[in-house]
């Protein structure tokens, strides 16, 4: 099973020479049949299905007598169309079934095997794309019609896929019976027809094998006879017949893999539950002999992969999130993490948390017994680093920065493409990622940050992840691209739209394919951390688009493109969908978005409504998708689901009319402390904190880090199938745990009150510390009055001479030479064409210089004096402590 390092080069080498060898090919007009389904053939093996696709498509387009040839290119067209990532899901998968369906053959009444194993296989894909249980049923329909047509055709692939897909449908049957009461006769018939259909394999494959002995050399024929043991129970013969695959050569890693995850869900389908030992099934031991010793591998397939989707919502988020990370790392879910999917505030932590890890999975080994493992302490020891670096980076005011500098000022008003936006993202790195290591100073490059871990060489996460004990998570940062409203995804091998949430039945929108670095234009193949940062939190009307120019050039009957990037909150503000696209089965959704909130009297007139019905189709979008995701959990495509966001359990009463008599029906009540540890009103406080990019003081972080940890310790517990260190003696004595007391209304009350006036004020954009701070606001009202009365006294003394002594003729004549100027003048600057440019250098170069002075005076003074008042140790004195310890 293990591919040396040289076997894997090779085998790059030979996937760079078939894909030149298929551009010329697709260069030329033509070509012959029998070539190009050859060639199709390897770049299929080496996962090549875009260009595997053409070939065929092109080979079926040559004419040919040959009715066999004819369906093998059918078949394979199919095939490579399903499989092609490069192609938006749904079309992909109607597609290969017109494919199918084309010619004579009539999918509704063929018998070829081939043909039905591949429609059973992509509507069973239809099934885990949308949740929909018709096509689990269909695809059923068409592995019965295989089986039915003689298991010896086909080796029992037909018959085993109809076997497992009959144990999911039971399942999931079984699971509504459960829950409604009515009878459950169908699932004890699907299980039997299952059994009948397994023991059918067994029998008619060893006959086959017995007759024809070189079957015994062939991986998917032990493999399926393995299975069908699985699906017995009869483990000691699935393990006979898994010894005999494992001797046959060259067998690729990713059908290890695939074998491996079909026997884990046949024995979690057959267990209905998931045993508290699963250790020590049967099972779990013939998988772990298979895969040679490894149970981390078997951990894996059985559990399924672990996704957490970090949402937008400015750095009230990213604080949130790093107390959800504080509370997984503490229970050593971590280590398990396939995907990291951030938007927005999240992908400005969760893009901090990627460049720790990378670090860590550098430098430490992945096995325990090697001289410096990962330990679940080195995770810890991580978010630890996270909770000050982060904080002391925000507390530096990325927002007020981007102003704060003269000549970056002046650049932005003179430049084209250095905007407010690119600033960002240059003091995202500096002020943030800069405090992390040793990497290079303040740049980073989203296109250089593969992970390479420590003791492996060629490392592919897609298929080395799964063998390991210390994943390697994917980073996913969501962008929103403004010219199609399509998702737009950084990683750190590629970059473009992603195909899986584009239905082109409903969407005709143009689709900006994802291209690798290296194959990008020489501008775009090493893109800044910061740039990709900046574009998934460039809240719209707060920051400029991200453009990218010459990225997509003209082409014949399209137009000239840029490309204009916005916040990934746009399209997706939890981040859920790349989650999903990339095949996770267990979800952590940390949702410290901003949630719409009850409006008493919502804004008349034309821009109010406006703003109000954005955040109304916004928060449809969020209630859409978490419908989505609970209906996926109960359809069975998620093994495991959990959601905290910043309103978890908080309810509110129903509003009556106006002399309503009737009370309303068991008005929900809040409890004193809600389940994971908060008092209503503080968490209420803390989920109206404002969703900025400004400084946020030590309290309101702590607090929001805080608030995530105890939804996480809560509700990540529910996430069944992970060994979790769950020892409530080892939990890490982390700083923002001292508001704690705090958080549930338990501090002393002098204390209790400051805490809860700063998360009220936190709500705030702006004139925060005005608030807090009684002497500055009497500065502030006493500075008002002598405004008015300023203005009232130069009224009372000039009213008579402006009313009475102008004469009236002389402001007409000043008012007409004034008009007849700005004319001339506006003519003159049209002649020269320089009118409006000049016009809007000198605006902006205004702007400039107030905001930079008005910048630089909040630096040096109000944002002191805002830290200084959210200083943890304002709220938590020597009385609290001394309480606590």
């Amino acid at each position: 099973m293990n591919v040396a390092a040289d076997q894997a080069e090779a085998i790059a080498k030979r996937r760079g020479e078939l894909r030149k060898e298929a551009q010329d090919l697709l260069r030329k007009q033509g070509g012959d049949p029998q070539e190009l389904l050859d060639r199709a053939e390897d770049l299929k093996e080496v996962n090549e299905f875009g260009y595997a696709r053409r070939l065929v498509g092109r080979a079926r387009e040559q004419p040919t007598m040959d009715p066999e040839l004819c369906r093998r290119l059918r078949h394979r067209h199919a095939l490579c169309t399903y499989k092609d990532a490069d192609l938006p899901v749904y079309e992909k998968l109607r597609r290969a079934l017109d494919i199918l369906g084309s010619g004579e053959e009539d999918l509704r009444s063929t018998s070829d095997q081939e043909t039905l194993g591949l429609a059973g296989a992509i509507h069973k894909r239809l099934w885990q794309v949308d949740g929909n249980k018709g096509h689990l049923e269909q695809s059923l329909a068409y592995y019965l019609r295989g089986y039915e047509a003689g298991v010896e055709k086909d080796h029992g692939y037909t018959a085993i896929n109809a076997a497992h897909v009959l144990d999911q449908l039971a399942s999931l049957e079984e699971e509504r019976a459960r829950v409604t009461g009515r009878d459950s006769q169908l699932v004890q018939e699907r299980r039997n027809l299952a059994r009948v259909i397994r023991e059918t394999v067994v029998s008619t494959l060893r006959r086959l094998a017995e007759a024809e002995t070189s079957l015994e050399e062939q991986w998917w024929f032990q493999v399926t006879v393995a299975e069908a043991h699985f699906g017995l129970q009869q483990y000691d013969l699935a393990a006979e017949s898994l010894r005999r695959a494992r001797r046959i050569p060259d067998v690729p890693r990713w059908e290890f893999e695939s074998t491996a995850v079909q026997l884990a869900a046949t024995a979690r389908l057959q267990a209905r539950d998931v045993p508290e030992n699963e250790e020590e099934t049967r099972a779990w031991q013939v998988l772990e002999e298979f895969l040679d010793g490894r149970a981390d591998a078997v951990r894996s397939v059985f559990a399924g992969k672990l996704g957490i989707a970090l949402s937008g919502g400015g750095f009230r988020a990213s604080f949130f999130h790093i107390g959800v990370l504080a509370k997984l790392a503490e229970l050593d879910l971590l280590r398990h993490v396939h995907v990291l999917s951030c938007v927005s505030g999240g992908s400005i932590v969760g893009a901090h948390y990627y460049l720790e890890l990378r670090d860590l999975l550098q430098r430490k080994d992945d096995k325990p017994r090697e001289p410096e493992p990962i330990t679940r302490e080195d995770y810890i020891a991580l978010v630890e680093r996270m909770q000050h670096d982060f904080l002391d980076g925000v507390q530096r005011n990325i927002r007020v920065r981007v102003v704060g500098n003269l000549a970056r000022c002046l650049r932005m008003t003179f430049s084209k493409t250095y905007s407010r936006t690119v600033r960002a993202g240059e003091l995202f790195e500096s002020e943030i990622y800069a405090r992390i290591g040793d990497q290079g100073g303040s740049q980073r490059y989203i296109s250089g940050l593969k992970v390479q871990p420590k003791a492996e060489e060629n490392f592919n996460p897609k298929s080395d992840n799964w063998l390991r004990r210390n994943k390697v998570p994917m980073l996913v940062l969501n962008a929103t691209t403004l010219n199609t409203g399509h998702n737009w995804q950084f990683t750190a091998s590629w970059m473009g739209e992603s195909p899986f949430a584009i239905d082109t039945e409903i969407d005709a929108n143009w689709r900006y394919r994802r291209m690798y670095y290296e194959e990008a234009p020489e501008r775009y193949r090493a893109v800044r951390l910061g740039t990709a940062v900046g574009a998934s939190a460039c809240v719209p009307g707060l920051f400029e688009p991200v453009p990218l120019p010459d990225l997509y050039p003209k082409e014949e009957g399209l137009p000239e493109m840029t490309v204009r990037l916005v916040d990934g909150g746009v399209h997706d503000n939890q981040g859920v969908g790349s989650l999903l696209e990339q095949g996770c089965t267990v979800l952590f959704i940390s949702d410290a978005s901003g949630q719409m909130n009850s409006d008493p009297r919502p804004k008349g007139g034309v821009f109010g409504p406006l703003l109000r019905a954005s955040s109304v189709s916004m928060e449809r979008v969020r209630w859409s998708q978490f419908a989505h995701l609970k209906s996926r959990e109960q359809s069975g495509l998620l093994k495991g689901l959990a959601v905290v966001h910043l309103k978890k359990g908080l309810v509110v009463d129903p509003v009556s009319w106006k002399r309503c008599t009737e009370p309303a029906d068991d008005p929900p009540r809040l409890p004193e402390l809600l389940d994971y540890g908060v008092v209503p009103r503080v968490q209420a406080l803390l989920a109206g904190i404002r969703t900025d990019l400004d400084s946020f003081s030590d309290v309101e972080a702590y607090a929001l880090m805080a608030s995530g940890y105890l939804m996480a310790d809560r509700y990540a517990r529910d996430l069944r199938g992970f060994p979790m260190h769950e020892d409530d003696k080892d939990a890490h004595p982390w700083k923002f745990l001292r508001l704690r007391d705090a958080l549930e209304g338990r501090a002393p009350e002098k204390q209790q009150d400051r805490f809860e006036k700063l998360l009220e004020v936190g709500a705030q954009r702006a004139f925060k510390v005005w608030r807090l701070s009684k002497v500055l606001g009497a500065v502030a009202a006493i500075g008002a009055v002598a405004l008015v009365v300023g203005l009232f006294v130069l009224w009372s003394r000039f009213a008579d001479v402006v009313l009475l002594r102008i004469d009236v003729g002389w402001v007409v004549e000043m008012l007409f030479w004034f008009v007849a100027a700005l004319l001339i003048g506006k003519t003159a600057l049209s002649i020269l064409r320089y009118g409006s440019t000049l016009r809007k250098v000198l605006s902006d170069l205004g702007i400039a210089l107030v905001g930079w002075l008005v910048a630089r005076l909040h630096l040096w003074i109000f944002d002191p004096l805002f830290l200084r008042w959210g200083r943890l140790e304002r709220i938590v004195g020597e009385e609290t402590d001394a309480r606590r310890g």
